[in-house]
Order: structure tokens, then C-alpha cells, then sequence
């Protein structure tokens, strides 16, 4: 039997944004979806990751999303590129997607302060709150 490719859009800081993930976002609909990609990345058998700098699988119930652009498209364009200079990734590409989940958190071990890649993002405290338990659990 063969094994159907599944596929996720995601920009490159949304892969920040999914490994940090704790259950807030701005309403219902879009932590209901966010929660629905987490979980296909963390069960990533026969997942791949098609990374771009555009709208993605998250934006798709972001409220700041309109007609395919974010309000904010600049800085979110910013985080982006930061994003993959951090994480040595291509523009686009398409990944397997447990290899690199692997690789954004080992790179992720290295921060601090989310806002080292990510400026200034309303969601950086919780980010940092996640890096800080996972510090503590590595020891």
C-alpha cells in the first residue's frame, strides 16, 4: 500500500509559532486550527512542510488575514526572513516535516529571548515562558 504525501503550508516563523504553542491565540476558530497543525506536525509520519513567505495553514483563520496579506505583511516579511537566516532554511522549499522539527528545536535550545529572532511580537512572552520551562526540563 502506499503512503499518501500530507502536506502543510506554513511561513517560516509559524515554525517558531508551533513549537511553542500553548493553547492561545486570538479567538476560538484560530486556536482550534493552530491546534489542528500542531498536532499534524507533532505526528508527522507522511507529513512534509511547504515553507513560504506568504499566507499560510495558521493565517488561514488569523483575523488580521485578509484576501491572502497579513494587515501587518512588513513585519510579518521581517519575522520571516529572520526566521530562516536563524533556522538555515531556504525561502521556499519542501521538507519532510520530522527532520525538521528536529532541527528548529535544537536550533531553539540557543535563544533566550524569542524576540532575538522574532522582534517585537505581541505572542513574545509566551514564547519565552515555553523556552524557559524547556530550559528548566533540560537542566
Amino acid at each position: 500500500m502506499e503512503e499518501r504525501m500530507q502536506e502543510v503550508r506554513l511561513r517560516h516563523h509559524h515554525l517558531l509559532c508551533t513549537m511553542t504553542f500553548s493553547g492561545h491565540g486570538y479567538d476560538r476558530g484560530f486556536v482550534a486550527n493552530m491546534e489542528e497543525v500542531v498536532a499534524r506536525l507533532r505526528s508527522p509520519d507522511g507529513q512534509w512542510v511547504r515553507l513560504e513567505a506568504s499566507c499560510d495553514a495558521l493565517c488561514a483563520a488569523c483575523p488580521n488575514a485578509a484576501e491572502g496579506m497579513c494587515r501587518d505583511h512588513r513585519s510579518v516579511l521581517r519575522k520571516d526572513r529572520s526566521a530562516a537566516l536563524f533556522l538555515g532554511l531556504p525561502e521556499r522549499a519542501v521538507l519532510e516535516a520530522a527532520p525538521l522539527i528536529r532541527s528548529v528545536e535544537d536550533r531553539m535550545r540557543s535563544l533566550t529571548d524569542i524576540r532575538q529572532v522574532c522582534g517585537d511580537c505581541q505572542w513574545a512572552e509566551l514564547c519565552n515562558e515555553w523556552l524557559r520551562g524547556r530550559r528548566s526540563l533540560e537542566g
